[in-house]
């Protein structure tokens, strides 16, 4: 077996692609050195792992994601997972996403589009998807004296700290600020929700039915987890959605004419560039598989990244393409217990937000090619966009 060792997470920030490729041909289970744990890259085997938390748990020793957040649902399997995802599920479920929070995001959308309608256009990563994702959250957990600014911080230092492979000391004395100011803002809503109960996901963990209910602390590590991936998905996915549909003007006109195109399009915008592109698990045993040998306590990273890229499921996988008919197969929202909690409301800020740029700006155009970065967490960090036709005030 030969070691990646040469695998960084450096290389796999400018362009993890070709790396995946490589791994899916000449090593699926792929030991680095430099990282310190299994790379899987198959979208069969990460499909394995997410479905098998007998052998691939989800609690890691060590965890870098509880180091930086607290003891978090992701890091959690059975009856501890069930107990919090049930205390905090209640705002975030499909039907609720769709009667409780779209007529907010669409006037979020509309109020920011509102203030850049003067402009000749914006960069859509900074100006509109990160004020519009950081309100949807902010709004929805039941944060809302939180600014922007505050968010896209917090959220930076705690996907510093998940990646953080390497122990820098500065990402660590990051997060320990992020998560005692989160911590400080979550105690002050809970003693709010506690008084006045309301239909944000803080007061629903408040007032959970449960045998032991959950501490402040126990709330505020969740909290933290959404202002990593919960805002992360739909500030990134948003950008990239815009971006490929303006790429392509028949697959804007149809997102524009048809509910069911937009919503193909954004499901492939979540394959095609995965927002969160791996979960981390550990060997809860020895297991064998394909001649290799991955012992207890070992760690791993289902990269569903490159799964939602492997040639051997999605045809012509590096295309973006809305029409493929296995569309729906993706594993950007992980499976299982483990599937993404913030998944609806993530979908329907891209429908609500989308509407609103159309609407508004029916000449949007994209005037130079978006700026990648990260690879656990991979999305456009700037998309310069021209603002023409009618809409504008």
């Amino acid at each position: 077996m030969t070691m990646v060792s040469d695998i960084t997470g450096e290389a796999l920030s400018r362009d993890p692609y070709p790396i995946y490729r490589r791994l899916r041909e000449e090593e699926p289970w792929a030991w680095s050195d430099r990282l310190g744990l299994w790379l899987v890259s198959r979208y069969d085997d990460v499909v394995l792992v997410d479905r098998s938390p007998e052998i691939f748990t989800a609690h890691q020793e060590n965890s870098l994601a509880e180091r930086a957040m607290g003891r978090v649902m992701i890091r959690t399997d059975g009856d501890a997972h069930r107990r919090l995802r049930a205390a905090m599920d209640g705002p975030l479920k499909r039907r609720t996403v769709r009667e409780r929070w779209s007529a907010a995001l669409l006037a979020n959308a509309e109020e920011i589009a509102g203030r850049l309608a003067a402009r000749p256009g914006c960069d859509l990563v900074a100006d509109f998807a990160a004020p519009y994702a950081a309100r949807a959250l902010t709004m929805a957990v039941g944060l809302p004296g939180t600014t922007v600014e505050q968010v896209v911080e917090w959220s930076g230092a705690f996907i510093a700290g998940l990646s953080n492979h390497s122990g820098d000391p500065a990402v660590w004395r990051r997060c320990e600020l992020a998560r005692a100011q989160v911590g400080e803002h979550v105690a002050a809503a809970v003693a709010r929700v506690t008084r006045e109960p309301d239909d944000t996901v803080i007061s629903t963990m408040v007032h959970a039915d449960l045998a032991e209910p959950l501490t402040v602390e126990e709330i505020a590590s969740q909290i933290r987890l959404l202002f990593s991936g919960g805002f992360n998905e739909p500030w990134h996915a948003l950008a990239t959605l815009v971006w490929q549909l303006c790429e392509r003007p028949d697959l804007a006109e149809r997102s524009r004419a048809d509910a069911a195109a937009l919503d193909a399009a954004i499901e492939e915008t979540m394959r095609w560039l995965t927002p969160v592109g791996a979960f981390p698990r550990q060997l809860a045993a020895d297991h064998t598989l394909d001649g290799v040998t991955l012992r207890a306590g070992d760690k791993l990273l289902a990269l569903a990244g490159s799964a939602n890229r492997d040639e051997s499921k999605f045809a012509d996988a590096d295309v973006f393409d809305p029409d493929r008919a296995d569309l729906n197969d993706h594993l950007a929202f992980s499976l299982g217990a483990h599937y993404c909690l913030g998944a609806y409301l993530a979908r329907e800020q891209l429908r609500c937000a989308v509407r609103v740029l159309w609407d508004r700006f029916p000449g949007l155009l994209v005037t130079s090619p978006p700026v990648f970065a990260g690879w656990m967490f991979r999305g456009p960090r700037e998309l310069q966009v021209a603002f023409a036709g009618a809409g504008r005030e």
